[in-house]
C-alpha cells in the first residue's frame, strides 16, 4: 500500500511536472525568452508560483523545453515547417544525404526559433547538471550515426567515434551559430563538411 501511494505521488508530479514544461515551451515559443515570466509560466499550467520554481529557475526550464523539442523532433512527432528542397539534396552520395537528413530537423528548428535558441546556448552554459542532449538523446542519434555508417563498410569501432565526433560537430556548430552571424545555410554546410570528412576518411580504414 505505501509502495502504491508513494508511485501515485511521484506519477502525480510527473505529470504537474510536464504539464509546466508544456506550458513554458507554448509561452517560450509565442513571446520569447525573456519575456516570458516564471507568473506567466504558473498562470498557464494552473500551478502556483512556488511549483514551477521547484523545477527550476527559468533557465532549467527552457534547457527542459529544448530537451522535449529535440526529443519530439527525434522521434518525429514534433510537427515542423514545410523543408526548403534545396537543403536535403546536398551531399554527394546516399549516405551523406541521409547523415545530413538526421541533423536537418534540429538546424531548421534553431533556424525558425534563432533567438530563443541564442538564449538556450546561453543558458546551458549556466544550468548545473546534465541535459539530455548529452545523455539519453545523444545516445539515440549516435547509434543512428553509427549504422548509417556501418552500412557503408566503416568498421564498428571506426563508426561510434565517428558517429561522436559528428555529435560533437552538430553541438559546436549549434553553439557557434549562436554567438555569430552565422545562416542556416552556412551550419549546413559546415555539418556537410563534417559529415563529408567521416564518410570519405573513415571508409577506407
Amino acid at each position: 500500500m505505501v509502495s502504491e501511494h508513494v508511485q501515485s505521488r511521484s506519477g502525480k508530479r510527473q505529470k504537474t511536472e510536464d504539464r509546466i514544461i508544456g506550458a513554458a515551451a507554448e509561452l517560450f515559443l509565442k513571446h520569447g525568452f525573456k519575456a516570458t515570466t516564471i507568473r506567466a509560466i504558473a498562470r498557464a499550467a494552473e500551478v502556483s508560483v512556488g511549483r514551477v520554481m521547484s523545477v527550476g529557475d527559468k533557465d532549467v526550464i527552457l534547457v527542459r523545453c529544448f530537451d522535449r523539442w529535440i526529443g519530439q523532433l527525434q522521434n518525429g512527432t514534433y510537427t515542423a515547417s514545410p523543408r526548403r528542397g534545396s537543403l536535403s539534396q546536398r551531399g554527394s552520395s546516399s549516405v551523406q544525404r541521409h547523415l545530413l537528413e538526421l541533423f536537418l530537423p534540429f538546424l531548421e528548428f534553431f533556424a525558425e526559433h534563432e533567438d530563443l535558441s541564442r538564449d538556450y546556448a546561453a543558458a546551458m552554459m549556466r544550468v548545473r547538471g546534465e541535459p539530455e542532449v548529452f545523455n539519453t538523446l545523444a545516445v539515440d542519434l549516435q547509434s543512428r550515426l553509427s549504422e548509417s555508417l556501418v552500412s557503408i563498410g566503416i568498421n564498428e569501432g571506426h563508426a561510434r567515434a565517428s558517429a561522436a565526433a559528428l555529435y560533437d560537430s552538430y553541438l559546436g556548430i549549434l553553439f557557434r551559430w549562436a554567438a555569430t552571424t552565422m545562416s542556416l545555410d552556412d551550419a549546413v554546410e559546415a555539418m556537410l563538411a563534417s559529415i563529408v570528412f567521416h564518410t570519405r576518411v573513415r571508409g577506407s580504414l
